[in-house]
C-alpha cells in the first residue's frame, strides 16, 4: 500500500507499541486472512532499479494491531495508492505510477477522468439521465447565458475539491444575479455578492485562468430549510464485483452552497435523516441511490479495469429524481462510520489481493 502516513508510537497504551492507524492494521488483518503480505510504503520509498521497497509490516503477521517493523521486501504483485488528495493533485505518485505501468504492476486507485471528462462520458452513455446538465466555461457571456437558461447553475473548478471554489449564482431578476461561495483559495472564506449582468461577466471571465465547468443546478431535498445530498460510497472486495459500503447524508449549512464538512456541513446517519426528511414529507430513495451509483461504478470499471473505490456525490431533487452530481476517487474514511470503515479496509485488501492474483497469473 503506497501512503504518505507512517507508523508511530501509540501513546496511552500500556505496550507502547509502534503502528499505523486502525485502518491500515485492518487491512493487514484482512491481507494475512488471505495469505497474504501487507506493506506499508511512501512512494519515494521504492527502489525501482534493485525492484525492491523499504516498508513498514506487522513484527507478526497475525499481530497486525501490534508492533510493525521496517523490512526490505520485492515489489508487490499489486499497488493501493492512497496518498493524500493535494499530494497526488501535485504529482507526488507520479513516478510511482509511470514505473507500476511499466513494469505491469497493478495499481488500484488509478487516477480517473476529471469532473468534465466524467460527466462528458456519461451524457454520452446510458447515463446520461443520472447527470445534470453541463457546460465547459468558456466565457463569461456564455455562463450568464447559462444562468438565465436555467436559473440556478453552481460553476466548479476542474480540479477542485473539498467545495474550495465553487459558485453558486442564481437569477435574481433582469439585470441580477446573485453570487454564493463558502470557500475559496487564499482563506477566502463565505461571501455573498449581487451583481449586474456586466458584472458577472466580467467575474466568470476572471475564473477562466483555472478551467472551470457550468452546472446546471438541482434543486435538493431540504430539511429544516438546509440543503441535502449523499456520499455513496461503494467498492470492490476479493471477487472483484461492485459493492455498497455506505450512504451518508450531508447536510449544508443554512444557506451554504456545498454539504462539504470543511465547508459548514454536517454528517448524519442514514436513519437520522429519514426521520427528519419523513416529518418534512420526503423519502429518501435509498435504492435509487444505491443502484445509480452502482450502475456508474460498474461502467466505469469497464473503461477503467483497476478502479476499485468511488464516492459519489448523489442528490435528490424535490420531485424525487436521483442526480449523480460528482464522482470522487479518494472519498474521506471521516464520512464513514466505523463499520462502514472496517468493511473499507477489508474490501481494500480483498480487491489488491484479487488485482494480484490476476498479476501473477499473467
Amino acid at each position: 500500500m503506497a501512503s504518505t502516513v507512517r507508523p508511530r508510537r501509540r501513546s496511552g497504551r500500556s505496550d507502547g507499541v509502534v503502528r499505523p492507524s486502525l485502518h491500515y492494521c485492518r487491512m493487514a488483518q484482512a491481507a494475512a486472512e488471505m495469505d497474504c503480505e501487507f506493506v506499508l510504503f511512501d512512494p519515494v520509498d521504492v527502489d525501482w532499479h534493485r525492484r525492491v521497497v523499504r516498508g513498514w509490516c506487522p513484527a507478526r503477521a497475525t499481530r497486525p494491531f501490534g508492533e510493525w517493523v521496517r523490512r526490505t521486501t520485492g515489489l508487490p504483485d499489486a499497488i493501493y495508492e492512497n496518498v493524500f488528495v493535494h499530494l497526488a493533485v501535485s504529482g507526488y505518485s507520479r513516478s510511482l505510477r509511470r514505473h507500476a505501468r511499466k513494469l505491469g504492476i497493478p495499481l488500484f486507485n488509478p487516477p480517473l477522468p476529471n469532473k468534465w471528462q466524467m460527466v462528458r462520458w456519461m451524457q454520452r452513455s446510458d447515463l446520461a439521465r443520472l447527470a445534470p446538465a453541463t457546460a465547459y466555461l468558456h466565457s463569461g457571456a456564455q455562463a450568464r447565458k447559462l444562468v438565465d437558461k436555467w436559473a440556478l447553475v453552481y460553476v466548479k473548478p476542474i480540479g477542485g475539491y473539498g467545495g474550495m471554489g465553487v459558485l453558486r449564482i442564481e437569477r435574481l431578476h433582469h439585470d441580477q444575479y446573485r453570487v454564493s461561495v463558502d470557500r475559496q483559495k487564499g482563506g477566502g472564506g463565505r461571501r455573498r455578492m449581487v451583481l449586474t449582468e456586466e458584472q458577472l461577466e466580467r467575474f466568470l471571465d476572471g475564473r477562466r485562468r483555472v478551467p472551470h465547468i457550468v452546472q446546471r443546478g438541482i434543486r435538493l431535498m431540504t430539511v429544516d430549510g438546509r440543503k441535502v445530498d449523499f456520499r455513496v460510497v461503494v467498492q470492490r472486495g476479493a471477487d472483484g464485483a461492485w459493492q455498497l459500503v455506505g450512504i451518508i447524508p450531508k447536510v449544508a449549512a443554512a444557506d451554504g452552497v456545498v454539504t462539504n464538512i470543511v465547508a459548514g456541513g454536517e454528517r448524519m446517519s442514514l436513519s437520522q435523516l429519514q426521520a427528519m426528511a419523513a416529518r418534512h414529507g420526503h423519502k429518501v430513495p435509498v435504492d435509487d441511490l444505491t443502484a445509480a451509483a452502482l450502475q456508474v461504478a460498474r461502467a466505469l470499471s469497464r473503461r477503467v479495469p483497476n478502479v476499485g473505490l468511488l464516492g459519489f456525490d448523489a442528490g435528490v431533487d424535490e420531485n424525487g429524481r436521483t442526480w449523480i452530481i460528482e464522482v470522487n476517487p479518494k472519498p474521506a474514511r471521516s464520512l464513514l462510520s466505523d463499520d462502514m470503515r472496517q468493511q473499507m479496509a477489508v474490501h481494500s485488501a480483498g480487491f489488491a489481493a484479487y488485482l494480484a492474483k490476476r498479476h501473477r497469473q499473467t
